[in-house]
């Protein structure tokens, strides 16, 4: 695939920016060299990740940095003193195949962003070089970054990184009148050597225009309505904290505080009468802080013991304001989420704070994935922090320093018309079908940048999208079911597949069914032979597979999941059921506990494939049995994603072929078929139309001429209640949004990433 470079457009607004300042009657502007390395004598000062090695350039240069398959190396210039910032870069690529990629990237502290890359067809050791100019927010930044990395899926792959300059104009005097700021007390929030979180320190003076959630309204207001979700946000022109947040936060009167409304209620859950629903549970969490980053110790799912609720708490951030008295102010994302279920209802906290004490809490949620169930709920608490020295807090610090500086290139979805200006790209094609009123969020990941959308809430842009929780629904029968089966078979060998659930689920006994026969392969193509009703998700929809949903013990729950007939010989008719995902990760849980496996499906998934593969924090827990911590996980719905996880998860997939360092974690051939590479094991036919392909958890849809190709291709996807898709293309890109309003569209959507690369060889 061809990618345009500009390597002389930075020359050409170089010449004549010198040109323009040395007109009479202006004074000139010197574009000075803050940093700049050949890498003739090492990378001493950069940080390295994977193999890293300095050898003779493959051409034109004396010497470079080799890097091997997904190794990077990293380095963080200050450009204090300079505005107008700009990087040239020079690198090179050998033996990259399809989807390898070199990259130059950037981190002003919002994450990492791709400045230049090469790929299959430029990967013949020529040096190309670029510039890019002005970047925004790397002015004035102690915290600038920069970074080479390679994407390569084998250890044969390799990029090449000479020279680099980062440049810029040394600023202005300031003639402002400096504004008092309050003497920090406690201990000082600056970043911890070796751990910084990219985004730090914060460069603002803390002079911010506020309207909203102001000093009086959180130390002597009150809540009557939600607010525009940016008064919850981080200001552009934010200082860093005054204080450290370190202890436990809780909140006071959360059972009979607070307002609520009703959007949508399909199963007349609430009505004019007080109900617990329209409360939050007992909050009480404990946060360490790493500079101006807020994390909570506990991220992944936290059961309660609410009748209706469980948490979701997502890391923040704290800063402060001149208007503030000398109080530091804090917020950060949380998710309420439904006792038993995967429907996810999104809201914020902000609250100011000193050494010892904090203001009020505010608190609103204002957005959900949820079909069937739409609030508002808001309120104004009374809190206390109990600062202590929290255990282990320095690796809670580090590891979230790591996550974010692990997170993949975002750029806004305007950006691939920008990328890609030749290749006639409509952007708004991407999240149309869906009603935007019931959109979560969507985006687009191609070339190894997840291109996203906002995040609407029905009061604005929610604060802190790229953290908003995502429910799986079932996308988890492709994400942990599937996955976990692949993982089994690269373990123990592809024997597993045909392993018998009755010998490793003994409730079988209990049911109407037959399951002599039936695989633990069957099993997870919704192939057992066992249903009610044959139509199209007539048994999903119906009160059998409600008695199974609803169920919250274990036991309840696997005797619903066995409580269908025989009708036909597994393996030959297609009957979609939740209830065989949650059987056959049973299967899979006590197959794993034979092998002296650990006996846990989902922590030996957490462990051996998500942590790994770097996904966040709140990602690595499930929904589970007996509403607890320790029950079976239920395998088709009950993860938590946010856009950085579905991104990498479906790049382990499309484009990585299961590996992840070099190594093979998901079984190829299994994999292989799930992505339609198999042209002899399409999977099973759908019922419905249109028909599509269902193999190892994962749908397919066949694309042909009909369609405006000049082939037939397939494309797997993932697929989630609600309107929840993720579709991964033979072109490499992936399309994905999640919404609630029962809308699956997005074929325009395939058809508009083939203009980016060709679907069809």
């Amino acid at each position: 695939m061809k990618k345009t470079f500009f390597p002389f457009a930075g020359t050409v607004l170089l010449i004549l920016a010198l040109v323009m300042a040395s007109l009479p009657g202006r004074a000139s502007a010197q574009v000075t060299q803050i940093y700049s390395t050949n890498f003739n004598s090492g990378y001493s000062g950069w940080a390295t990740s994977g193999s890293v090695s300095a050898i003779a350039s493959p051409a034109l240069q004396p010497n470079s940095v080799r890097l091997r398959g997904t190794a990077s190396i990293t380095r963080t210039v200050s450009t204090v003193g300079y505005t107008g910032i700009s990087v040239t870069w020079n690198m090179a690529g050998s033996s990259l195949e399809t989807n390898d990629y070199c990259y130059v990237e950037i981190n002003t502290g919002s994450g990492w962003t791709a400045i230049g890359s090469l790929t299959d067809g430029q990967d013949n050791s020529a040096f190309l070089n670029g510039t890019t100019n002005n970047i925004s927010g790397a002015d004035q930044n102690a915290n600038f970054q920069v970074r080479y990395r390679g994407t390569g899926a084998t250890t044969g792959d390799y990029c090449y990184a000479e020279d680099i300059t980062v440049s810029g104009t040394v600023a202005a005097a300031s003639t402002n009148t400096p504004t008092p700021t309050a003497t920090p007390v406690g201990p000082t929030p600056t970043p911890i050597p070796g751990q910084t979180v990219p985004g730090d320190p914060l460069t603002g003076n803390g002079v911010v225009s506020r309207t909203l959630l102001t000093y009086a309204n959180l130390t002597s207001g009150s809540s009557t309505a939600p607010v525009d979700d940016g008064a919850f946000a981080l200001p552009a022109n934010a200082a860093m904290p005054l204080h450290t947040f370190e202890g436990s936060l809780t909140l006071n009167n959360e059972a009979t505080s607070g307002g609520f409304n009703e959007v949508r209620d399909d199963y007349a859950y609430t009505g004019n009468q007080d109900n617990p629903r329209k409360h939050l549970p007992e909050f009480s969490f404990e946060f360490v802080q790493n500079g101006s980053h807020l994390i909570p110790v506990a991220q992944g799912l936290s059961i309660t013991g609410h009748q209706y609720w469980n948490y979701i708490v997502g890391p923040g951030r704290a800063w402060s304001e001149t208007t503030d008295n000398g109080w530091s102010r804090a917020s950060f994302p949380f998710a309420l989420v439904q006792r038993n279920s995967n429907c996810t209802h999104n809201g914020v906290m902000t609250f100011l704070f000193n050494a010892s004490s904090v203001s009020n809490v505010r608190y609103q949620i204002t957005q959900e994935t949820c079909v069937y169930y739409k609030i508002n709920m808001w309120g104004q608490l009374s809190a206390s922090y109990s600062p202590y020295a929290v255990a282990n807090a320095a690796t809670y610090k580090a590891n979230h320093a790591t996550e974010v500086g692990n997170r993949l290139p975002t750029k806004p979805i305007t950006d691939l018309a920008v990328d890609y200006p030749s290749s006639g790209v409509n952007t708004s094609v991407f999240g149309s079908g869906v009603t935007a009123a019931h959109m979560t969020t969507y985006g687009v990941i191609f070339n190894g940048i997840n291109y996203v959308s906002g995040c609407g809430t029905r009061y604005g842009q929610y604060a802190y999208c790229g953290a908003m929780r995502l429910p799986s629904y079932s996308t988890a029968k492709s994400a942990m079911a599937s996955m976990s089966l692949m993982r089994l078979g690269q373990k123990y060998g592809t024997g597993v597949y045909n392993l018998l659930i009755k010998d490793y689920v003994p409730e079988y006994t209990s049911s109407p069914g037959v399951w002599t026969n039936v695989t633990f392969n069957h099993t997870i193509d919704m192939a057992t032979g066992n249903y009610r009703l044959a139509g199209y998700e007539a048994d999903e929809g119906g009160g059998y597979m409600e008695t199974f949903f609803l169920a919250e013990p274990y036991s309840t729950k696997i005797t619903a999941a066995f409580n269908f007939p025989s009708k036909v010989a597994p393996g030959t008719f297609w009957n979609y059921h939740s209830s065989d995902t949650f059987i056959v990760g049973r299967a899979m849980q006590n197959y794993l506990n034979a092998q002296g496996g650990g006996g846990d499906i989902f922590n030996m998934l957490r462990d051996e494939v998500f942590i790994p593969l770097k996904l966040s924090a709140g990602t690595m827990t499930s929904l589970r049995t007996d509403n607890s911590a320790t029950g079976q996980a239920f395998a088709g719905y009950g993860l938590f994603w946010i856009q950085d996880d579905i991104a990498k998860v479906s790049l382990l997939l499309n484009n990585q072929n299961g590996m992840i360092d070099g190594s093979q974690i998901l079984q190829p051939d299994m994999l292989a078929d799930s992505m339609q590479d198999d042209p002899s094991d399409r999977g099973m036919n759908t019922t419905g139309t249109p028909v599509f392909k269902y193999n190892n958890g994962f749908w397919a849809k066949e694309f042909t001429s009909a369609d405006g190709y000049t082939c037939s291709f397939y494309t797997p996807f993932m697929s989630g209640y609600g309107g929840i898709t993720v579709v991964m293309m033979p072109n490499g890109a992936t399309y994905y949004y999640f919404s609630d309003n029962e809308e699956y569209s997005w074929s325009s959507s395939v058809n508009e990433a083939n203009k980016l690369a060709p679907h069809c060889p």
